[in-house]
């Protein structure tokens, strides 16, 4: 598990800041909403799928919110999935924001 600090905690604080998407009913349509790089509602399902290695493990994983890429490079962009409360969340990051919590998450392995 990744240990916390100051600016992990504020980039996922901002990060996971905004409206969501409302929750899809098809598979295909959740798939898309969960890599637009918008915030999506997600069902507990989902989140437990992608949670519990169904697609590969988390790569960086604390209380409330884990990593997913299913990319073998550390710089190539994931999922960052979240919940609050029995509310559930998934945003692919950009490259930017990719960069930014490598940066205050302070991975330095170029490979998972």
């Amino acid at each position: 598990m990744q240990k916390s600090n100051q600016r992990l905690d504020t980039f996922i604080g901002e990060i996971t800041s905004g409206e969501p998407s409302p929750i899809a009913t098809s598979a295909e349509s959740i798939e898309e909403r969960v890599w637009s790089g918008e915030i999506a509602e997600i069902d507990q399902q989902t989140f437990g799928f992608y949670m519990k290695d169904n697609a590969g493990p988390p790569k960086i994983a604390m209380d409330d919110w884990f990593l997913f890429s299913d990319a073998r490079i550390v710089t190539q962009p994931g999922v960052l999935f979240w919940k609050n409360g029995d509310r559930y969340y998934a945003r692919r990051l950009d490259q930017e924001a990719w960069d930014k919590l490598l940066k205050a998450a302070k991975v330095t392995k170029k490979f998972w």
